[in-house]
């Protein structure tokens, strides 16, 4: 299935034959002529700061001075602005379009100027431009610390790890005039995701730049912990969750189940994953699965506990009716999702309410009130789900085997918690952040550690 959000390849290039040129600071002069409003004041602004940061981080880390980029080798690339070599060739405006880079060995950033940059500020708002100059510096911070050698995937999940200590820096301690608003955690997760790796990549390629689960996941690493993490990634590069497609025909189909079979591979799924980690598990029937349609008529609406549910209670919803024993979904946007994100969307959503219903059968506090903490440990079970699918051990009766992720699906998983955990609960906005920090802790580290209170 095509994807909605088409990976740039290019982007956060980090090779060895880069791009130079504007040898000037960058100002309102060098900027786009179209650059929107607060652009160009925040492109300096994150500038200062990230050299600022380093400036006390790269010694504490590495226990020696931080060697700061010079102003003149911050290259803000447009038509006209002289592109200097690197690695001995020569570039011109035309290679960068669309891109962001560090040129290794010739210590220098260059970006598009002209329609890259400013694009982002507009799509995604003043965090975006920030995030993607801390990725570059991150490899700059490569650069100083000697790690070269490393795959391409590692370097470039560092320097996501890196981007992420920057803003979370921002985020505790606040900056020289940057300031995280509420919901750009989130924000800056849509942007991760938007330039991921195209799906059916390999990890192994020598221009991988990871997964968008690699890479939310390495810059959730990074603002939660630090750059000292980030720091062991070269000895300790953390697993990587690209995978290509294994056959002619999943690249043909993008590994996608028919419409028409995904919520009953779902239930078989889910029944067999929750049977074998809770021996006491009272399965969900797919008889207890029902749809409806928010967009129809009122008689089309679900009966919940004797009571006919708002338009607005169960539009683009996905719920457990917890007095009447039954999950809906709303058939329209279920469509939506598996249209424009794929069939593990689909499944990761349907998840969710089977974990409320396990949480229920587990007494957990705050289940039937939808607390904060059981939402967050419902997306911790989803992930140690999700992990048990990825390690091919669950069956499915309805297509007679087992079934494993295909090419792209973990991205289809955060894409879709993005999609709609957004006008969820959790914590306000930002909760995809926090969703998705329980959902990777129950898929890297399984569901037992959601019950040890890992959530």
């Amino acid at each position: 299935m095509p994807n909605p959000i088409a990976a740039i390849s290019t982007l956060f290039l980090t090779v060895a034959l880069s791009i130079s040129g504007f040898l000037a600071p960058i100002s309102p002069a060098t900027a786009a002529p179209e650059a929107p409003a607060g652009y160009d004041e925040t492109l300096t602004t994150a500038i200062t700061d990230i050299q600022q940061f380093w400036a006390g981080e790269f010694p504490r880390v590495y226990g020696e001075p931080y060697q700061p980029i010079p102003e003149g080798r911050i290259i803000a690339a447009a038509p006209g602005v002289a592109i200097p070599k690197c690695a001995g060739e020569t570039q011109v405006y035309r290679d960068v379009v669309g891109n962001a880079f560090y040129c290794f060995g010739k210590n220098f950033i260059a970006f598009d100027n002209k329609k890259f940059f400013p694009d982002l500020y507009r799509d995604y708002g003043s965090v975006a431009v920030p995030l993607i100059l801390a990725h570059e510096w991150g490899h700059a911070i490569q650069d100083r610390a000697g790690i070269t050698d490393a795959p391409n995937i590692v370097l470039e999940q560092q320097a996501d790890c890196f981007a992420g200590a920057w803003l979370g820096h921002v985020n505790t301690d606040g900056a020289n005039g940057i300031e995280l608003l509420p919901g750009d955690q989130d924000i800056a997760l849509s942007a991760l995701l938007s330039l991921r790796d195209a799906t059916g990549s390999s990890g192994e390629d020598p221009d991988a730049h990871g997964s968008g689960f690699d890479r939310v996941a390495a810059f959730q690493d990074g603002f939660d912990n630090g750059a000292t993490k980030c720091a062991t990634y070269y000895d300790s590069p953390p697993e990587n969750f690209e995978i290509p497609f294994i056959n002619k025909n999943e690249k043909i189909s993008g590994g996608e189940i028919q419409a028409g079979k995904v919520i009953p591979v779902a239930v078989d799924l889910l029944n067999s994953f929750y049977s074998q980690v809770m021996p006491d598990f009272k399965p969900l029937l797919l008889k207890r699965v029902f749809t409806f349609n928010s967009t129809g008529a009122k008689k089309q609406l679900p009966v919940c506990g004797g009571q006919v549910l708002s338009r607005s209670e169960v539009e683009n919803r996905l719920f457990y009716c917890i007095d009447d024993d039954y999950v809906a979904f709303d058939e329209p946007y279920a469509q939506y999702v598996y249209e424009n994100f794929g069939d593990f969307g689909v499944m990761v959503l349907l998840a969710n309410p089977w974990a409320v219903n396990v949480l229920i059968q587990q007494d957990f506090p705050g289940a039937t009130e939808n607390t904060d903490e059981a939402v967050l440990r419902a997306d911790c079970y989803t992930g140690g789900f999700t992990a048990a699918v990825w390690n091919e051990s669950l069956k499915s009766k309805t297509i007679g085997g087992v079934v494993a992720l295909s090419s792209g699906d973990l991205d289809e998983a955060v894409l879709a918690l993005l999609d709609y955990s957004g006008t969820r609960s959790a914590g306000g906005l930002d909760v995809t952040f926090t969703r998705f920090r329980a959902f990777r802790n129950g898929f890297l580290n399984g569901y037992d550690n959601c019950q040890a209170g890992g959530s």
